[in-house]
């Protein structure tokens, strides 16, 4: 069972940064999810929230701001205290692509927004990644219908991923030749976990901070789970695996 680092390592480091993700693969993790939206100047940048004002050092919506003045914001805001200033800016997804290289795969979610945001997104996660070879260690996730429709007319080479909450996800994971699942850990069950094993899916399951959950998902053979605290998941799943 793979671990993903939620936003990096969301409970231990600041959310999202090179900081945070660097703290990741330091204590071993080799598989990032990470929040997606569009900046002022129209880039792709790394951030949760529809504004900074939780994670940042500054207030207002994140399409307010541009690359540059992103970069320079203080994104400790919320989370574990993290004394070290750098690396703490919101950055491009360029930029987190490339001080993350020890990375074997990404899911990359795009956070839901209005629709000309969500197919402008679409377009240029088409230009970010134009072949299959460009896509190896990569999924685009998303909850938003309209980001996966209009990846898979203008992109169908990027492997896709359906963010649930629902009890039925298999009509939508069709519709969009979906290759991942990545359920809430409360909607996971042995049903939908066989439903999707036979459709050939890969299962993950987020928000596991939990040790006995992790072990009980582990014991379902899910494929992987996102967590917060990859410092505590990644031995604990060694452990099982030994």
């Amino acid at each position: 069972m793979l671990v993903y680092g939620h936003r990096g390592a969301g409970g231990e480091a600041p959310e999202n940064t090179i900081a945070g993700c660097r703290h990741a693969i330091e204590r071993g993790a080799r598989y990032l999810e990470l929040d997606m939206r569009l900046s002022k100047d129209d880039q792709i940048v790394m951030i949760h929230d529809e504004s900074v004002d939780r994670t940042a050092d500054h207030k207002g919506k994140v399409n307010s701001y541009t690359v540059a003045e992103l970069n320079d914001m203080d994104a400790r805001q919320s989370g574990a205290p993290w004394p070290d200033k750098e690396c703490v800016g919101i950055v491009t997804l360029d930029e987190m692509l490339d001080a993350t290289e020890e990375i074997k795969g990404y899911q990359l979610e795009v956070k839901t927004g209005p629709t000309e945001q969500m197919e402008r997104i679409a377009e240029l996660l088409g230009e970010q990644f134009p072949s299959e070879a460009s896509v190896e260690k990569i999924v685009i996730t998303s909850s938003s219908l309209t980001l996966l429709q209009r990846l898979m007319t203008l992109a169908p080479h990027i492997p896709r991923g359906y963010i649930s909450i629902t009890p039925n996800p298999f009509p939508v994971l069709d519709r969009f030749k979906c290759s991942l699942l990545a359920m809430n850990w409360s909607v996971c069950n042995l049903i939908n976990l066989g439903h999707a094993r036979r459709k050939g899916l890969h299962t993950s399951v987020w928000t596991v901070n939990d040790a006995s959950v992790i072990k009980n998902l582990h014991r379902s053979k899910v494929d992987s789970v996102i967590t917060d605290f990859p410092s505590m998941a990644l031995p604990l799943i060694a452990s099982f695996e030994r």
